[in-house]
């Protein structure tokens, strides 16, 4: 079946006008006081309306709130289209719980592990704050699995040991995005697959070079199938490669080589940047897809990416006013 977006997509460029410029970007980050940074971002539109008596608590949960009600109205848009889309909210519901359940591993305050969360249908604000107030990762995946969230029994398997494993309980997860995403993008064209592979490709990249830094001998690596350049033998000899570099260089090669291989052999040895990197050159493709073909997925699925970055980076901005932390330069959401 023939899958359409045109009305999608008008709608998509409709609300991406309302993310911020890089002028007002600039502008929000010039301001040094938290009730005054709430006017500012309500006058921009990142904020529904100003709020009252405004601390980074109040201003983090406001920013959230207007990503979530947007990512709603993108949603409601989509119809018999939604399942197809789902990989955006699927990748979404990745990132929350990485970050919740890190923060738990952590100890990480509640309120810090919500920062820059985004909520979605299925981890709505309410679920967002419970997992963040939850100390323990079993306790974590008790509360998903009682509200009937599809991540929720992965993870509980995953934490069932005495000392949970961070590296298996994140392997579960991404092990899930993988199966989820792919259903749904098997319902689309090649081009929906093929991001959803790329974003296979990182996981499987991020946690091979996690492994050796993170893992204790219960521990293995261990190969997501359905990535677009990442194959399981190639996986399998990166593995068998000595020194973060050397496994880096293996998984460039396996991948193609390229920039790709330059990337991976930057950062071996920072997966998190290692991570952003790579999520920064599938933007790009993105990007690029959305130009050739604005009558396809990329132009909705570029809007999510670029919501969930301003989300990021406006809370970032939020926090570091509140600690009094001298401010950060400012990308471009």
């Amino acid at each position: 079946m023939s899958v359409t977006w045109e009305d999608v997509n008008a709608r998509a460029r409709g609300l991406g006008s309302h993310l911020l410029s890089p002028a007002a970007l600039a502008l929000v980050a010039q301001v040094r006081d938290l009730q005054r940074l709430s006017r500012t971002l309500a006058e921009v539109g990142a904020v529904s309306e100003e709020v009252p008596n405004a601390s980074a608590t109040g201003l983090e949960l406001a920013l959230r709130r207007a990503a979530g009600s947007a990512l709603g109205v993108a949603r409601r848009w989509l119809g018999a289209r939604a399942e197809v889309v789902a990989v955006a909210l699927e990748t979404e519901d990745r990132r929350s719980l990485r970050a919740l359940i890190r923060g738990a591993a952590a100890g990480v305050h509640a309120e810090a592990r919500l920062t820059g969360l985004v909520p979605t249908p299925s981890l709505p604000e309410r679920l967002l704050r419970e997992l963040a107030d939850r100390s323990r990762i079993r306790d974590q995946a008790a509360l998903l699995v009682a509200a009937g969230h599809p991540y929720g029994p992965p993870i509980l398997a995953a934490a069932a040991p005495q000392e949970p494993d961070l590296f298996a309980i994140e392997l579960a997860i991404g092990r899930t995005f993988a199966e989820r995403a792919l259903q749904g993008a098997r319902r689309d064209g090649r081009f929906l697959q093929a991001y959803v592979g790329d974003l296979i490709d990182i996981d499987n990249c991020r946690n091979l070079l996690l492994a050796g830094r993170e893992r204790d001998e219960r521990s293995q690596p261990a190969f997501i199938p359905g990535g677009r350049r990442l194959r399981q033998e190639g996986f399998d000899q990166a593995a068998r490669a000595v020194g973060s570099a050397g496994v880096a260089r293996a998984l460039g090669e396996a991948m193609g080589g390229g920039p790709t291989t330059a990337l991976l052999v930057r950062h071996a040895d920072a997966p998190a940047a290692l991570e952003d990197a790579l999520k920064a050159a599938v933007r790009g493709r993105l990007l690029r897809e959305a130009r050739l073909d604005p009558l396809g997925p990329a132009p909705l699925l570029l809007y999510c990416e670029r919501l969930r970055e301003q989300t990021a980076l406006l809370s970032e901005l939020v926090w570091r006013l509140d600690l009094g932390a001298p401010p950060a330069a400012v990308r471009t959401a």
